[in-house]
C-alpha cells in the first residue's frame, strides 16, 4: 500500500464524514424541517442576499428526506468502503451538486448555499487531485512493475 492510497482513503472517508454529519439532518422528515428552519434563520440573521427559503409541505419534506437518506447511505458506504471507485464517483456527483448550486445561486436562491458550494468543491478538487496524480502515478509505472 502506497501512501498515496492510504492519503486517499482518508481524504475519501473524510468526505464521507463530512457528508455524513451534513446530510443525516435531512434524513427524516422532522430533522429536515429543523435543518431548512435553520437555513432560514441563518439567511435572515446574516440578512443574506437570495430568496428566503420558501415554507415546506409534507411532500417536499417527503422529497429532501429521501435525497437525505440516500445521501446518508452514500456517505456510509464511503466511510465503511473508501476505495479510489469511490472516490471518483463521489468526485463526479460533487461536480453536478455544485454545479446545481452554481444554477441556484444564479437564479436567486438563498447565500446559505455558498458555504455548502464551497465544501463541495473542496471535497471534489481534494478527491480529484489525489486521483489523478494516482493515475498518473499508475501511468508512469511499467506494465510489468504493478
Amino acid at each position: 500500500m502506497s501512501p498515496d492510497s492510504s492519503l486517499l482513503r482518508r481524504i475519501v472517508r473524510g468526505s464521507a464524514l463530512y457528508d455524513l454529519v451534513i446530510t443525516l439532518p435531512f434524513a427524516t422528515p422532522w430533522t429536515a424541517e429543523m435543518a431548512l428552519g435553520l437555513m432560514g434563520w441563518t439567511h435572515e440573521a446574516l440578512s443574506l442576499r437570495g430568496e428566503a427559503m420558501p415554507p415546506f409541505t409534507d411532500m417536499h419534506l417527503f422529497f429532501v428526506s429521501l435525497f437525505g437518506v440516500l445521501a446518508v447511505l452514500w456517505a456510509v458506504v464511503r466511510v465503511v468502503q473508501p476505495t479510489a471507485f469511490h472516490g471518483a464517483a463521489d468526485t463526479v456527483a460533487r461536480a453536478v451538486v455544485a454545479a446545481w448550486m452554481v444554477l441556484a445561486l444564479a437564479q436567486g436562491a438563498t447565500q446559505v448555499l455558498i458555504a455548502f458550494l464551497v465544501m463541495e468543491l473542496a471535497g471534489m478538487f481534494a478527491q480529484g487531485g489525489l486521483l489523478l496524480a494516482a493515475r498518473k502515478g499508475r501511468e508512469g509505472v511499467p506494465a510489468t512493475a504493478r
